[in-house]
């Protein structure tokens, strides 16, 4: 969708810092209920893992998984629905084990109680993420994205 290293650079931060806050939020509400407080928790305790994600995301994740999608999948030929899921699946698989394992580290240290906690956490996390990506988060950020690239998408397809 992006066409341009500016509008991928916007789509990236668009979507590293809704889905961060949706996942601290997630995680948050785990441990301590949910509550009005959960809301301000997440946005204030975010940004630690805002910054990990935007550095997975832009430099190990997303040149991996553009390379697997254009492996099974051709622009244009294909069905764009497809594209998508399979980029939002291949992400999440890459992402929720790298940024899981980076926020138990930030949490916990490197302590012998790391490995169990962090594939519990990550039981816990994936499915959610899995479904939070897919049915949430992606079209939101797409939504953001469409209407603040309006005049420049348009002109592109043009």
């Amino acid at each position: 969708m992006p066409q341009t290293k500016f509008q991928d650079l916007t789509f990236t931060c668009i979507m590293v810092l809704i889905f961060v806050y949706v996942m601290t939020f997630y995680n948050a509400g785990l441990e301590n209920g949910v509550t009005f407080a959960t809301f301000g928790y997440a946005l204030t305790h975010m940004w630690v893992e805002v910054i990990g994600a935007f550095i997975a995301q832009r430099y190990i994740a997303a040149p991996i998984v553009k390379r697997l999608v254009r492996r099974i999948f051709t622009p244009g030929e294909d069905k764009p629905i497809f594209i998508i899921l399979a980029t939002a699946g291949f992400t999440v698989s890459m992402m929720a084990p790298m940024m899981t394992l980076y926020v138990s580290i930030y949490h916990m240290g490197l302590c012998p109680e790391l490995l169990g906690h962090w594939l519990t956490k990550l039981v816990q996390n994936f499915p959610f993420a899995l479904c939070a990506q897919v049915f949430y988060v992606e079209p939101l950020v797409r939504l953001i994205f469409r209407t603040i690239f309006k005049k420049q998408l348009a002109a592109a397809t043009a």
